[in-house]
């Protein structure tokens, strides 16, 4: 730099002219006006800086310098006039050229004139508002203002508060006035402070659309750890005040080619605590640390969401390049130059501020990163740094070299259209390798003085000059206004000590007040060390002051001064102070803090980065550990050998090996980048992988996972450590994995490949109790793969976990609930049970703890579907009695979960549901319908179905206490599942009697049955399409009341739905065919019309020839039958107009199966029935023999045979190869010895075939008649069951319409009277009776009948009766009373399922069964993803003598505290 000129303007001789003179004029007024904006302390502290700055221009100090690495030191040939600079472009924010120009103006005077590189710290004062402390020399500065933007955002989403800059600048000026502080800094106001701070322009930052709902994205993968519970808050807000956030900057590359410079810069976000080992040990500072992580995480994710602020980083990466660039130029004495560039903007542009308002937080504030009182308001803190040195300089790509002229133009045309005044001045970019780069230059001139002429750096240097003299060194008021103004009056009055006065200057960064204070005092004065052995120096390192630093170094303090330490003497109350050889020096302290200004400086006054404190640690150590990039990478460029420096003690780590015992992740990423050795171990042969795992650093194992490293085996060495000896090697990889397991869906897969099954398995035998609750806490989350639980059972897992339901620990017990519920649900019941799972399981029911309940339950529940054995067990072990007494519980988890787990005990059991109806189960099922929770109804509802499935006692029992309304309010819930449960358990209580199941569907009426099959659901669409069969079947009146109500549209288009259950397809089909057919095979022309205009044909053709099922084929040529049934022009259009053929049924009649075989027998009976030219058609078409009716004639099945009887009357000319005459005769012999069947089914089913057959055709009722049917048929209508005196019923009144069977009932009717009443009384609606008949009885019973003549004479009645009393009358009168007559025919099952035995009537009425799992819902497995260890021995343990005593308190006590994550390792 050029000497610094003597005072006053350069005399000029005559030859000068005027303009050199006036120029030279401006230039010392400009130098002047530069510092007028400045106050008196501003200029104190701008002198200081600039006078003891390392960057001073000193001849003597330079050569006692090392520069800093990268550019400074390898910028040789500097014989350019102009530069040009080449950085990549954001498009979403582009730079304007003015910016930049104006910044490199303020660069320049603040590098060149004044020594000072820009940065920022944001700074506490005594009333809680916060200090910008720039460099003076960038006071009122675009850069000053562009530190202040960015800094101020960042710790807005820090704090998530914000207040705009123009309101926070006036608010500034007049927050202290509204609040009253007082000379403590303490609010004396009455006022509401929040309220003041809101008006005046503080919001939450979410209140911005780009930050709304920023917080509320959880960034913890770790589920061990809770950031915002009251323990983590409390440490953090300790400590909270000496912790900083602060951004660093560094030039990452930089390639040149002669006046053309490429670069890039990128920037780290990383945190700080201002504390030494003393005052925050290790553990505390992990603790902050990991929450200090995860509020970084959330401000890196959306801190560039602003394009304000993604344009202030840009001009921030700019000038972190600058910075270093103009040192080089400055050292090679090269300036730019400043003429040259765009105009500079106004002062009143450039105004910066010099404090920020305190923060306060709102009621409803998003962020909980701190935890302050309500109304109390606080500082900020933080910072932005730059590291002057940089990446070594590289030679420009080929790609960049071919194209320079092309820089040339662009920059010189920049040039050219730059003059004039613009809103905007873009900066020209051009497309290189791939990428935009911006194409910034500037001209330079030389940095001497030159002769007759002022330069305006020697008028600021002229003008530094006189000011020092004027204003350093402080004066005592003046020191004390300092102290004052930044402390309050009480401390400034503490600071007037020397000691406490130079300490508290410099940790605060008063560099004029240490000046002054230096001055006055000797060295040793200055150099006292603290209570704790730490001296100014280390102060001035720790707290990042380098003006401070470099006054020490001038005044020839050692650089790499130890720590002092203190000790009493024995027999003296003397303190004496010794030096601790292995104590920390300053370079440690900087490298800790991540002062990277104080690291750069230290470096460059050479102090010695290879020392090592008391651990071995060298300065490499404190930044790897303590996460600084920054302070790392300013290390290893200074010696690239550190990056493997191992400590010269403990266990001799490098710096990778610490930086995974902290869990320093961003540091680990970086080693990596620069290729450090991640096979080193420490001296007990622990690597990354066993470090990370053993200080519970999960962040990194999932980091190594993710780099796929085959020599870093993470899955491998974890089970290495699940097989040591050692028991916290032990306990620490099982707890890594248990959090590992859930970061990653696919994870699981890895571990199962790992062999670790066997050995957690392994562990589960081992009597630590914490050893094996975490082994089985890990186990229930990864239980849920169906290969892990193969891999349990194989590795003998179930009886080791069924083991440990035996100890005393509910967590255990849940846990292991847990793992055998998913091993239940992979088909291994059996092998549970076979260890005594259920009886282990049952006496856990007795605990007082929901969480264990509700997984016990769960587990019985899913052990229970499907499986008979264990459905016996859980009787004969007397659980049954538990699950009853939890339906009276306060919990409406356990009552839902009791009544699934009921369920699924009962289901499909007979003996099992009896057992839980006699143990007084119904009472209190019924009782949760009266509840408000629909949940737990649904789940009642459940248990309700299960339990009344095919049980005609329990459902009698459900219906006399009018559970039907209780259901039918679950059909009108919104949620589709809600009905779902609540149709299928009304159908459960509509039974296997078509006379229950018509009550049924009448209760449930005709809008919410076609409400059902228009309902998206299968389940829903079932039960509506067998709620219509139950309705439509035998009762014209109901199939019209449907065709009228519009029930045939939703059928039909359920019918045209392609991916439909085919159980539900099924009902639909059989409830289109049921509408048209009535009693005796009679057809309703009416319903059959309705069905044909809904273009039904089509359909069920289409149905018929191509579905791939073949039930469902057959079904639909049933239904077709039934469609057109009697119906002689519905018959010719679907055989004319939609194509039917006999071949699309006859084929079916060669079924290999005999159920679909008697079905399509019975469906070409349909189409023949009464119509002698069907039968033709059906012989032409195909041969029917009657060997196909052969095996249903000589069945063991009694319904069979009588089916296959009816065919073969009906079909009798159809049949080629036997005369019809014969099979009339073999068909009616069957039917009149089924008359002689004990089943009723039998008799029922031919009644109703004898009823049909009775109006077919002639001859045939006197055949019957011949052989005694009447008589047996009389003989019926005395049967306990309703369905067999309405079939025999029925069949007699079409019989009298035969002379021989008129005679012959009449004359029965005569001698017993009663028996006309049965038949009336039984006969359906529909059927028909001979009027003639009716007339002739009639007229004899005026006449009077022979047996009422001997009663009115006084003899014994003909048929003894025996009269009741009327109340037992009335107990046995049916309660469910339909509005019609009814046969036994149930439309759900139709032949189907009749056709099975003869020894077994209920049969289930469901043709398909629906899943018994339950939805996720209420009584989902309680599966806590993780186990926490401070759980365990917390609870009592007990029996339960009085289960439902206890129950009252399940519900209400059971709360899951977060643990403190401390404890759970």
């Amino acid at each position: 730099m050029s000497r610094i000129v003597k005072k006053g303007i350069v005399k000029i001789d005559q030859e000068q002219d005027e303009e050199t003179f006036r120029e030279n004029l401006a230039v010392q007024r400009n130098a002047s006006a530069f510092f007028e904006k400045y106050d008196r302390t501003e200029v104190q502290e701008l002198l200081t800086t600039t006078l003891v700055s390392w960057l001073a221009a000193k001849d003597d100090a330079r050569s006692q310098l090392e520069t800093p690495c990268g550019l400074m030191s390898q910028m040789n040939n500097a014989g350019f006039s102009t530069a040009i600079l080449l950085t990549p472009v954001d498009p979403t924010a582009l730079l304007d050229y003015r910016e930049v120009h104006q910044i490199l103006r303020e660069l320049a005077i603040g590098i060149y004139c004044l020594n000072q590189i820009p940065s920022i710290s944001l700074e506490a004062n005594f009333d809680q508002s916060s200090s910008c402390q720039l460099p003076p020399a960038y006071y009122d500065t675009r850069v000053g203002q562009i530190l202040i933007q960015i800094d101020y955002m960042l710790k807005a989403l820090w704090h998530g508060i914000y207040m705009p800059k123009e309101k926070r600048a006036r608010f500034s000026e007049l927050w202290r006035t509204i609040m009253d502080i007082d000379l403590d800094g303490k609010p004396q106001t009455t006022k509401n402070v929040f309220s003041e701070f809101s008006s005046a322009g503080l919001v939450d930052i979410t209140n911005d659309p780009d930050f709304n709902g920023i917080y509320d994205e959880d960034m913890n993968e770790d589920p061990t750890y809770e950031p915002n519970s009251p323990e983590e808050k409390a440490v953090f807000m300790k400590y909270a005040e000496s912790i900083m956030m602060k951004l660093t900057f560094s030039t990452v590359q930089i390639q040149q080619h002669e006046n053309i410079f490429i670069f890039e810069t990128a920037y780290w976000l990383s945190n700080a605590i201002k504390y030494n080992q003393d005052y925050l040990d290790i553990c505390t500072y992990q603790r902050l640390q990991k929450r200090l992580y995860l509020q970084k995480k959330v401000i890196q994710k959306h801190f560039e969401k602003k394009k304000e602020i993604r344009r202030g980083m840009g001009y921030l990466k700019l000038i972190c390049f600058l910075i270093p660039f103009l040192l080089s130029l400055k050292r090679k004495m090269k300036v730019p130059y400043l003429n040259s560039l765009l105009p500079p903007f106004s002062d009143d542009k450039v105004k910066t501020e010099r404090e920020l308002p305190p923060f306060i937080y709102g009621r409803d504030f998003k962020c909980q990163n701190f935890d302050y009182k309500q109304h109390q308001y606080f500082h900020v803190h933080g910072g932005i740094e730059f590291d002057i040195s940089t990446h070594p300089v590289e030679s420009a790509l080929d790609e960049f070299k071919k194209n320079v002229e092309k820089i040339w133009e662009c920059a010189s045309s920049a040039s050219a259209e730059d003059a004039g005044y613009k809103e905007v001045y873009p900066i020209p970019v051009m497309e290189l390798n791939g990428k935009s780069y911006y194409v910034i230059h500037f001209e330079l001139e030389i940095f001497y003085q030159q002769l007759y002429k002022t330069q305006w750096w020697v008028a600021i240097n002229e003008t530094v000059n006189n000011l020092k003299v004027k204003r350093l060194p402080l004066t005592e008021d003046q020191l004390h206004e300092q102290f004052k103004k930044k402390f309050g009056l009480k401390k400034a009055m503490k600071c007037k000590s020397i000691p406490f006065g130079v300490k508290s200057a410099v940790e605060r960064g008063l560099s004029a007040v240490f000046y002054t204070f230096s001055r006055k005092t000797s060295s040793s004065t200055i150099n006292v060390s603290d209570e704790a052995g730490y001296a100014i120096f280390h102060h001035a390192a720790l707290h990042n002051r380098v003006s401070v630093i470099c006054q020490l170094w001038s005044a020839n303090f050692n650089v790499n001064q130890r720590r002092f330490i203190m000790f009493s003497q024995a027999d003296s109350s003397k303190v004496d102070m010794k030096k601790e050889r292995n104590g920390p020096t300053p370079l440690h302290l900087a490298a800790q803090a991540c002062s990277l200004e104080a690291t750069i400086c230290l470096l460059c006054f050479k102090a010695d980065y290879t020392l090592t404190e008391k651990r071995g640690w060298m300065p490499i150590h404190f930044a790897a550990f303590y996460d600084n990039i920054c302070i790392l990478i300013a290390l290893c460029r200074k010696d690239p050998s550190l990056l493997e420096a191992e400590a010269t003690a403990e266990n001799q780590c490098t710096p990778l090996l610490l930086a995974a015992t902290s869990g320093a992740l961003d540091t680990i990423q970086y080693l990596f980048s620069l290729g450090a050795n991640w096979r080193k171990t420490d001296t007990k042969g622990n690597n990354i992988i066993h470090l990370s795992v053993l200080a519970f650093h999960t962040e990194v194992l999932k980091y190594i996972i993710e780099l796929n490293i085959p020599e870093l085996p993470v899955w491998e060495t974890l089970v290495e450590m699940l097989q040591c000896e050692s028991s916290k090697r032990r306990m620490m990889a099982v707890m890594s994995l248990e959090v590992i397991c859930l970061a990653n869906d696919r994870y699981w897969q890895c571990i199962l490949d790992a062999g670790t099954i066997p050995a957690l398995v392994n562990l589960l035998k081992s009597p630590q109790i914490k050893l094996q609750y975490k082994t089985v806490g890990l186990l229930s989350n990864i239980s849920t793969h169906v290969s892990i639980v193969h891999a349990i059972v194989e590795a003998g897992g179930i009886p080791a976990v069924i083991n440990l339901l035996t100890s005393d620990e509910p967590e255990l017990h849940s846990r292991c609930a847990i793992i055998l519920y998913d091993v239940a649900k992979c088909e291994n019941k059996d092998v549970i049970a076979k260890y005594s799972g259920i009886p282990a399981l049952i006496n856990l029911l007795s605990l007082n703890k929901e969480s264990v309940l509700v997984n016990v339950m769960n587990c019985i529940r899913v052990l229970c579907m499907g499986n008979e054995s264990n459905q016996q067990s859980m009787k004969d072990n007397n659980g049954i009695q538990y699950l009853i007494q939890f339906l009276s519980s306060d919990s409406d988890v356990l009552k839902a979960l009791s009544s699934a787990t009921i369920a699924e005990v009962a289901r499909d059991n007979k003996e099992v549901q009896d057992a839980i109806a006699k143990e007084g189960a119904i009472p209190p099922l019924v009782t949760l319908f009266k509840g408000k929770q629909l949940s737990v109804q649904v789940k009642g509802a459940m248990a309700v179905e299960s339990l009344a499935n095919c049980n005609p006692l329990i459902q009698k029992e459900f219906l006399e206490r009018e559970l039907t309304k209780d259901l039918l309010k679950l059909l009108q819930a919104f949620q589709i599942d809600v009905k779902e449960q609540g149709a299928i358990a009304l159908w459960a209580l509509a039974g296997q009697t078509l006379k229950q199941q018509k009550y049924m569907a009448e209760q449930i009426g005709y809008n919410l049955i076609i409400s059902m099959l228009l309902s998206p659901s299968a389940k829903m669409q079932y039960v509506g399409g067998e709620a219509v069969i139950a309705l439509s079947k035998d009762s014209r009146m109901h199939q019209n009341q449907i065709c009228e109500g519009k029930g045939i549209a939703p059928l039909v288009r359920l019918l045209r739905i392609n991916k439909i259950p085919e159980g539900t397809l099924l009902s639909v089909i059989r409830a289109v065919g049921s509408i048209c057919i009535g009693v005796a095979h009679t057809s309703n022309p009416m319903s059959q019309q309705f069905v044909v205009e809904e273009n039904a044909l089509p359909v069920l053709i289409q149905l018929l020839r191509n579905h791939p099922s073949i039930n469902i084929r057959v079904e639909v040529a049933f239904s077709l039958a039934c469609i057109v049934l009697g119906n002689n022009s519905l018959k010719k259009e679907l055989q004319n107009d939609e194509g039917f053929e006999y071949s699309d049924v006859l084929y079916l009649l060669h079924s290999k199966d005999k159920e679909v075989c008697l079905k399509a027998g019975y469906a070409l009976t349909l189409f023949a029935f009464n119509d002698r030219f069907q039968q033709h058609l059906i012989l032409e078409t195909g041969l029917i023999t009657v060997s196909i009716f052969e095996p249903f004639l000589q069945s063991s099945v009694e319904t069979e045979r009588a089916m296959a009887a009816f065919q073969i009357i009906i079909l009798a000319k159809a049949i080629i190869d036997v005369e019809h005459v014969t099979l009339y005769g073999r068909g009616i012999q069957i039917l009149a010895d089924s008359l002689n069947s004990v089943h009723a089914p039998t008799i029922a089913l031919t009644g109703n075939i004898i009823a049909s057959l009775a109006h077919s055709r002639a001859g045939i009722p006197e055949a019957f008649v011949s052989l005694g049917t009447v008589q047996r048929l009389c003989y019926h209508l005395y049967a306990r069951s309703e369905e067999v005196r309405t079939a025999c019923s029925c069949a007699l009144g079409y019989l009298t319409y035969n002379a021989h069977a008129f005679r012959l009932l009449l004359t029965e009717c005569r001698n017993k009277p009663n028996q006309f009443l049965r038949i009336t009384n039984n006969i359906s609606k529909d059927a028909k009776i001979n009027p003639a008949f009716l007339k002739e009885f009639q007229l004899q019973q005026r006449m009077g009948l022979p047996s009422l003549s001997l009663e009115r004479n006084g003899g014994p009645p003909v048929i003894p009766v025996f009269k009741k009393g009327k109340e037992h009358r009335q107990k046995t009168r049916p309660k469910i009373q339909p509005r019609d007559s009814l046969t036994l025919l149930p439309p759900v099952t139709n032949v189907k399922e009749l056709f099975r035995t003869t020894h077994k009537a209920n049969i289930s009425h469901n043709t398909f069964s629906f899943p018994s799992g339950v939805s996720s819902d209420i009584i989902n497995v309680s599966r806590p993803r993780i186990a926490f260890l401070n759980k365990l021995g917390k609870d009592e343990q007990k029996a339960n003598p009085d289960p439902p005593a206890f129950l009252n308190k399940l519900g209400k006590d059971e709360q899951n505290a977060n643990p403190d994550p401390a404890e759970s390792q």
